[in-house]
């Protein structure tokens, strides 16, 4: 297996720069999630790491050695597509054995190969079939089978929307951990969907319109999210944003007063003075007590109240504007809320991150 290395990678199509001076690793053995929307640039990088896009600049390194000049084939790693790419004509055992027939593989080999990766996947009924004649989670996993008989260094996986809804996709998802913790695998995978991406994997690179937004362990980009619109794309409810201005900064401590009048006091381990300065703090729904409390308190007038298993999602309307809250139950139409200081995050005026130090306290 192999660690991954892009440097500098540029891919443009006509005018427009679908990767942008990409720099990023992907470390040997780690299940790294590229994170991202239909524009991000996510699924292009997976193309440009398989040999299947050139690139217009830059490096391509895969265990250390370039790649960038070599085609597909030749640089170690398998692609899985979303949409499978089985050959309609060829029975299960021709669609696995494919690729390693086009290596020139010994034909003992070969059998040995897809015999063991029948085994694996759970393909043996049906491997003198077909695929217009299995499952759509059976042609999956054919999919996967037919990159595994290759021992690559890499796996590189597209998110796919089967059919067959969450079942399958739970299926592919844990194929992909079985290769990470069975085979010391590198497996990389794209997907649109966040809560995913925090639950998998064991690295997010956030892509936006062919740049890395930002790199980090799940922990990393749920607590410290390098700006405003990250933090909106991790976690559900989304994060609250509420616009204020700090008051004074000193020791680690800044008085802010909101929008709307509330002054509060939040950690804010900035290296510089924040005094006088526009802010935007965050903090998770999560995170909000509906408390009493000493400080950093105000009051909030329930307007929508959803359960999810023992806790309520609550909508209030509050002097600094709506603001969602998960709690415990709440029979209220009224209640006071409670913004730990140390559960807050602090971006600036551009609304790019200014704290340095994760919260201790919140997760």
């Amino acid at each position: 297996m192999a660690d991954i290395v892009l440097r500098g990678v540029t891919r443009i199509s006509g005018r427009r720069y679908l990767l942008d001076n990409v720099d990023m690793s992907i470390r040997d053995g780690d299940l790294t999630v590229l994170f991202g929307d239909a524009d991000s640039g996510k699924f292009t990088t997976l193309r440009v790491i398989a040999g299947v896009e050139r690139v217009n600049r830059g490096e391509i390194f895969v265990g250390g050695n370039s790649v960038t000049k070599l085609k597909g084939g030749r640089r170690d790693v398998a692609m899985v597509f979303e949409k499978q790419g089985l050959l309609p004509h060829k029975n299960v055992y021709d669609n696995i054995s494919f690729p390693l027939r086009m290596a020139k593989i010994d034909k003992e080999e070969i059998a040995r190969r897809v015999e063991s990766a029948a085994c694996r996947f759970g393909l043996g009924d049906i491997i003198k079939k077909k695929p217009k004649k299995v499952s759509e989670e059976e042609r999956h996993l054919i999919g996967i089978a037919r990159a595994w008989v290759r021992h690559p260094a890499a796996y590189l996986f597209q998110a796919v929307n089967p059919k067959g809804g969450d079942i399958i996709r739970k299926r592919i998802i844990r194929e992909m951990r079985r290769l990470v913790k069975e085979d010391g695998a590198t497996v990389v995978y794209a997907t649109d969907d966040s809560e995913e991406a925090l639950r998998i994997s064991d690295k997010i690179i956030v892509m936006s319109y062919g740049v890395v937004a930002q790199a980090g362990s799940p922990q990393l980009i749920y607590r410290r999210p390098a700006d405003c619109d990250i933090a909106g794309l991790f976690g559900m409810p989304p994060i609250n944003l509420l616009s204020g201005e700090v008051l004074s900064h000193s020791d680690g401590f800044a008085t802010i007063r909101l929008a709307g009048g509330s002054e509060l006091v939040l950690s804010a381990y900035s290296k510089f003075s924040l005094e006088g300065s526009e802010i935007t703090l965050g903090i998770r729904p999560q995170h909000i007590r509906v408390e009493e409390a000493d400080s950093n308190i105000f009051e909030g007038r329930v307007i929508e109240k959803r359960l999810k298993g023992d806790k309520s999602i609550l909508q209030l309307d509050t002097p600094e504007g709506e603001i969602a809250v998960i709690a415990g139950e709440v029979d209220s139409n009224w209640v006071r809320l409670h913004l730990p200081p140390d559960c807050c995050i602090l971006f600036d005026a551009n609304c790019d991150l200014i704290r340095n130090r994760p919260p201790r306290t919140c997760t």
